[in-house]
C-alpha cells in the first residue's frame, strides 16, 4: 500500500529544483515593469514634423476658399501626393473599414493591444487568410511612420510601444486616427486617404462608398501587391477580408458585404438619369498624376506660370514650400492667356522662326497673361522673365525712350523743346570708358531737321534722344527706369537712352504700366492670395504688394500724351485698333530684337520677338524687322481681344514742363543757369537749319538755350559704355 504522502518530496523536489527559474522570471518581470515604467517617464515624443502635403494653384476665376482638387489648374508636389483632411471629412464606412482591417479594438486599448498581438501570432501560425490583422495597433503604426523607422529589432518595437502609449495620453482617438489616415501610403504616389480617393476613384474621400472604402482599407498593408489593375486576385482577397471583419463587428450586414464583394474591379462610367456621368467604381487605368489640371489649361503656356509660382513660394517660404499644402490663388486669366497665345502664334508660328513673348498687366498690377515660350517641353526658359526666368535680358531698343522722356519732363523740360536731328552724332568717350566715342544714328540714317521732343518720340529719332540724354545725364535715366519698375541692373551710360542694356519683357510691362497709372508703381504680381491648409491667409497682394508713387501724375500723363501720337501718327500706326492707346516701338541694332510696348487706360502689354540666340530678323522682301511691324501687329491682335467691352477713356493732353530748350549749347559747356528774362513760347522759336554733317568737334546734336534754368548737370558716369554705334527705332 502506497502512502499518499510519498509523492510530496517528489513535488517539493520539482518545485525546489525549478525555484531558480521561477525566481529568474520574477526578477525579469520586475525589471521589465520597472524598465517600462522608466521608459514611459523618460522617453519623450519627438517633435512631429508636418507631413508633406500637395499645394494647389488656381486661376483668377476661382474664389477665395475654393482652391482644391476640383478647381486647381495645377498641383505642386515632389514625390508625394497628399492632402490633409479632418475627422469630419472621413465617412463612417471608411473609418469602419480601416478599423476592421487594421485595429478593431482601437477605441478600447491604450495604444498597445496584447490580445491583438497574440491573435496575430496565432493566425500567422495557422496561416489563416480570413480577417487577418497585424499585431501593431493603428497608434503603433502611426508612431512607426512618423517617429521611427521600419527596422525589425526588439529595441525599435519597445520604443514603438512606449511612444504609442505616450501618444494616446496626449491625443484623442479621433485625432490619432485622422493623422494616421493622412499619413499612410496607398500606392500610385498617393499619401493619405484624400489623395488615394482622388487617385483611384476621382472623388473626395467624403464620398467613398462601401466597395471603395474596403478597397482602400485593403491597400494599407501592401499597396503595390493589391492594386486591382495589376493584381485583381489579391485585391479581391483583401477586400473580402475587410468585409468579413466589418460583418463580425456589426458594422454592415452580410447582404451589404455580398453586394460590395460583387462589385467589379473595372467598370465603365455610366450615365445618370439627369444626363451627368457616374464615375467608374474602380478605374482600369489611372490618369497619370501630373501637375496640370483641366483641358482649358493645355497648350496655353500654363507650365511657365506654375514654375514661376513655385519659385515665388520658395523665395517667400523657403525650400520645399510647395509641399506645405498651400492654396495659391493666382492672377492667371485663361481667356486672356488664350488671347495672348493665339496672337503670338498667329504671327510667329514657324518652328524655325523668331520666338515671341507677351506680358499683360492690369491697373491693379495683376499679370493677366504671360507668353513665356513656344513649347515648355522643349525649352523651360521663361522668355518673359529674362535672367530670372533662366534666360538673358534683351535690349529694349527705343521702347526705353519713354523712360528717358519721363526723366526729361521731371527735370522741368517741355515736350515742345526743340533739338536738331542730324543723321548721326557723336559723344566723346568719358572718364573710365574703355571704348571710343558713342556714335548713335537714326534708324533710317537720315536727318530730320529740327524736331520737338514730341515729334522725335513719334518718329523715334535717335539723335534727338542722344541730346536729351546729355541734357539729363545717363544716371538720371537709369534711376528713372528703376523707379518706374525696371528691375535689371543698368549701367548709367549714354547708350542707355536707346535701350542698350538688357531688360526683361516683364520689366518693360512694369515700367509702362506705372505710366498708365499716372505714375503709381505697383510691382507686377501673379499671386493674389495664399492660404495654408488650415485656411489661414499668409499672403495677400492687396496689402503685401509694394505700391509707390514713382513720378508725379503730371509727369506720367505728359509722357502718355506723347506716346498716343506714336500710335496715331508715328512708327506705331500698325498697333492702332480703334481705342485710345499709348505705346512705343523698339528695334535694336541689326534688328536682333523687336518690341512694341503700350497701354490703354485699363491694360498694359509688352511684346518682344527675336531668336533665343540673337540674330538679325527679316521681313518679306529681305528688309529688316522693326518694332512697328510684327510686334505692333501682335500687340494690336491681343489688345483688341483683351479690351473688348472695356469703356474707352481719353488720355489727358498735358505738358507739365515749363522749360523750353530752344537754342544751341555744347555738351562740353555748362548749361546757362540764369533764366531768360523773356521766355519765348515754343511756337515762336527761330528754326535752326538742319545739318547733314555726321561729325562736329563735340556733338552734332544741338539745342537752343533754355528759357529757365535746368537742374544742375550730374557728373558724367564712369562705367563702361556699350558699343559705340546704336541704331534703334
Amino acid at each position: 500500500m502506497t502512502d499518499s504522502t510519498s509523492t510530496t518530496p517528489n513535488r517539493r523536489s520539482i518545485f525546489w529544483r525549478m525555484r531558480a527559474l521561477f525566481y529568474g522570471l520574477l526578477v525579469f518581470g520586475v525589471v521589465a515593469i520597472g524598465g517600462l515604467w522608466t521608459a514611459l517617464n523618460t522617453l519623450k515624443l519627438p517633435p512631429e514634423q508636418r507631413p508633406i502635403e500637395t499645394s494647389f494653384v488656381c486661376d483668377i476665376e476661382v474664389a477665395d476658399g475654393e482652391c482644391g482638387f476640383d478647381t486647381a489648374m495645377a498641383r505642386l508636389k515632389v514625390e508625394e501626393e497628399r492632402v490633409l483632411v479632418t475627422y469630419d471629412d472621413l465617412p463612417p464606412v471608411l473609418v469602419q473599414a480601416v478599423l476592421a482591417a487594421e485595429d478593431r479594438k482601437f477605441f478600447d486599448h491604450n495604444g498597445v493591444d496584447p490580445v491583438g498581438i497574440t491573435r496575430a501570432i496565432y493566425q500567422d501560425l495557422l496561416g489563416s487568410s480570413e480577417s487577418q490583422q497585424g499585431g501593431s495597433t493603428i497608434t503603433q503604426q502611426y508612431v512607426k511612420n512618423v517617429y521611427l523607422t521600419s527596422e525589425r529589432t526588439f529595441d525599435r518595437k519597445l520604443r514603438e510601444a512606449v511612444l504609442a502609449i505616450k501618444l494616446e495620453r496626449e491625443l484623442g482617438k479621433r485625432e490619432i486616427l485622422t493623422r494616421y489616415l493622412n499619413e499612410i501610403y496607398f500606392g500610385r504616389g498617393a499619401y493619405g486617404v484624400e489623395a488615394a480617393s482622388r487617385t483611384y476613384f476621382g472623388i473626395p474621400a467624403k464620398d467613398l462608398d462601401l466597395a471603395q472604402a474596403t478597397y482602400l482599407a485593403g491597400l494599407i498593408r501592401s499597396p503595390e501587391t493589391a492594386d486591382a489593375t495589376q493584381h485583381p486576385d489579391v485585391a479581391d482577397q483583401r477586400r473580402r477580408s475587410v468585409l468579413v471583419g466589418m460583418v463580425k463587428e456589426g458594422y454592415i450586414t452580410q447582404a451589404d458585404a455580398d453586394a460590395a464583394a460583387a462589385t467589379p474591379w473595372v467598370t465603365e462610367p455610366t450615365e445618370r438619369d439627369d444626363g451627368s456621368v457616374q464615375p467608374a467604381t474602380i478605374r482600369a487605368r489611372v490618369t497619370e498624376v501630373t501637375d496640370f489640371g483641366p483641358v482649358k489649361y493645355e497648350d496655353i503656356g500654363s507650365e511657365y506660370w506654375v514654375d514661376w509660382v513655385r519659385l515665388q513660394l520658395r523665395a517667400r517660404f523657403g525650400p520645399g514650400a510647395e509641399t506645405r499644402g498651400f492654396r495659391v490663388y493666382t492672377t492667371f486669366d485663361p481667356k486672356l492667356q488664350s488671347d495672348a497665345v493665339e496672337s503670338v502664334d498667329g504671327y510667329l508660328s514657324d518652328a524655325d522662326g523668331p520666338l515671341g513673348s507677351l506680358v499683360a498687366v492690369d491697373n491693379d498690377g495683376r499679370v493677366r497673361a504671360m507668353v513665356a515660350g513656344r513649347d515648355y517641353d522643349s525649352s523651360k526658359v521663361n522668355l518673359a522673365m529674362g535672367v530670372a526666368g533662366g534666360g538673358a535680358g534683351r535690349s529694349p531698343g527705343s521702347t526705353f525712350k519713354p523712360i528717358a522722356l519721363a526723366a526729361f519732363v521731371e527735370d522741368g523740360f517741355s515736350i515742345q523743346s526743340r533739338f536738331e536731328a542730324p543723321p548721326t552724332t557723336q559723344f566723346p568717350g568719358i572718364e573710365g570708358d574703355d571704348g571710343g566715342p558713342w556714335s548713335p544714328a537714326n534708324y533710317d540714317r537720315a536727318g530730320h531737321g529740327v524736331q520737338t521732343v514730341e515729334q522725335a518720340t513719334w518718329q523715334s529719332t535717335n539723335t534727338v534722344y542722344a541730346g536729351m540724354a546729355d541734357t539729363v545725364q545717363p544716371a538720371r535715366i537709369a534711376d528713372m527706369a528703376n523707379r518706374l519698375g525696371v528691375t535689371a541692373e543698368l549701367k548709367p551710360v549714354y547708350a542707355l537712352v536707346l535701350g542698350a542694356e538688357g531688360v526683361s519683357v516683364m520689366d518693360m510691362a512694369s515700367a509702362y504700366s506705372t505710366l498708365s497709372r499716372h505714375g503709381l508703381r505697383i510691382n507686377p504680381y501673379i499671386i493674389r492670395r495664399i492660404e495654408d491648409s488650415d485656411g489661414n491667409v499668409v499672403f495677400n497682394a492687396v496689402t503685401d504688394v509694394e505700391r509707390t508713387q514713382a513720378v508725379s501724375p503730371d509727369v506720367a500723363d505728359t509722357v502718355t500724351n506723347v506716346l498716343t501720337g506714336v500710335i496715331s501718327k508715328g512708327t506705331g500706326k500698325a498697333a492702332a485698333f480703334g481705342s485710345p492707346a499709348a505705346g512705343k516701338t523698339g528695334t535694336t541694332d541689326d534688328a536682333k530684337d523687336a518690341w512694341f510696348v503700350g497701354y490703354t487706360c485699363n491694360l498694359t502689354a509688352a511684346v518682344w520677338m527675336g531668336y533665343e540666340n540673337p540674330r538679325t530678323m527679316t521681313v518679306g522682301g529681305g528688309g529688316q524687322m522693326s518694332g512697328g511691324a510684327t510686334p505692333a501687329r501682335i500687340w494690336r491682335s491681343f489688345m483688341s481681344r483683351a479690351t473688348a467691352g472695356d469703356d474707352d477713356c481719353r488720355f489727358p493732353k498735358i505738358d507739365v514742363g515749363e522749360k523750353v530748350l530752344n537754342g544751341e549749347y555744347s555738351p562740353t559747356r555748362p548749361v546757362p543757369s540764369t533764366p531768360s528774362t523773356s521766355a519765348p513760347s515754343s511756337s515762336s522759336t527761330t528754326s535752326v537749319p538742319s545739318s547733314s554733317s555726321t561729325s562736329v568737334p563735340r556733338s552734332t546734336t544741338t539745342v537752343r538755350p533754355p528759357t529757365t534754368a535746368p537742374p544742375t548737370t550730374a557728373p558724367r558716369p564712369t562705367t563702361s559704355a556699350p558699343p559705340t554705334t546704336a541704331r534703334t527705332g
